[in-house]
């Protein structure tokens, strides 16, 4: 027969383990989504022609885990110039370079989905 105590105990154990699932879930799909934005770097980052373009410079650097875990995507070697594709720029010659958009359409594409999935993780469906 359950007691109060039982109970309570059972209550806290899926509490626990709600929140265990919930977090790998979440973990999973942020993974997933990293994934998928170098994808689409990837394919529409303007590339030059040569070997080393931008598009194959991103990388996916994952720090801390659980509720702490921060997933960054970067250019590893030509971050420097990668704001100058993106939003455009007048080049020494005084001729105006016209942007490029890659960063600000992947978010776009790829984050609204994310944070959905996110939502029906978190509520358990």
């Amino acid at each position: 027969m359950a007691t109060m105590d039982n109970f309570i105990d059972i209550i806290n154990k899926e509490i626990d383990n709600y929140t265990k699932d919930t977090l790998k879930g979440i973990e999973a799909r942020l993974d997933e989504t990293a994934d998928k934005i170098l994808e689409y770097l990837s394919s529409n980052t303007p590339r030059s022609g040569r070997t080393g373009a931008l598009a194959d410079d991103f990388v996916k650097e994952v720090s801390g885990s659980g509720i702490t875990k921060t997933i960054t995507i970067y250019a590893k070697t030509k971050g420097s110039i990668t704001h100058l594709v993106e939003f455009g720029f007048n080049h020494k010659s005084g001729k105006y370079v016209a942007s490029r958009p890659f960063l600000r359409p992947a978010f776009d594409a790829l984050t609204p989905k994310m944070l959905e999935d996110i939502r029906e993780i978190i509520s358990g469906k």
